[in-house]
């Protein structure tokens, strides 16, 4: 994860995920089609793992690949009322599942 980061977003520290969106947001608004590729979600097992000995590994490998989802589909948490809403979604998706 750590090579990833460093080779897409220039960052040379390891991350829990990293979304690559196949689509722009503004490209993915305009399709029609029912089912699409969205993009390719790199999760790091290891920062997974470590949370969930704290934790529930199952619970919080979720809350990764719904973020990484999240970027998929155009959202991104740069100013604070974008990561406000973000994370909203995320914990509505998580009570869903």
């Amino acid at each position: 994860m750590r090579n990833l980061n460093k080779k897409f977003r220039k960052i040379n520290k390891s991350t829990d995920v990293l979304s690559f969106p196949y689509y722009s947001k503004k490209d993915l608004k305009s399709i029609k089609q029912k089912k699409i590729y969205l993009g390719d979600i790199a999760i790091s097992y290891e920062i997974i793992n470590l949370r969930g000995r704290k934790k529930n590994f199952l619970l919080e490998f979720d809350k990764v690949w719904i973020h990484g989802l999240l970027h998929l589909l155009g959202y991104d948490h740069i100013r604070n009322k974008d990561c406000f809403k973000m994370q909203k979604f995320e914990k509505r998706i998580l009570k869903i599942i």
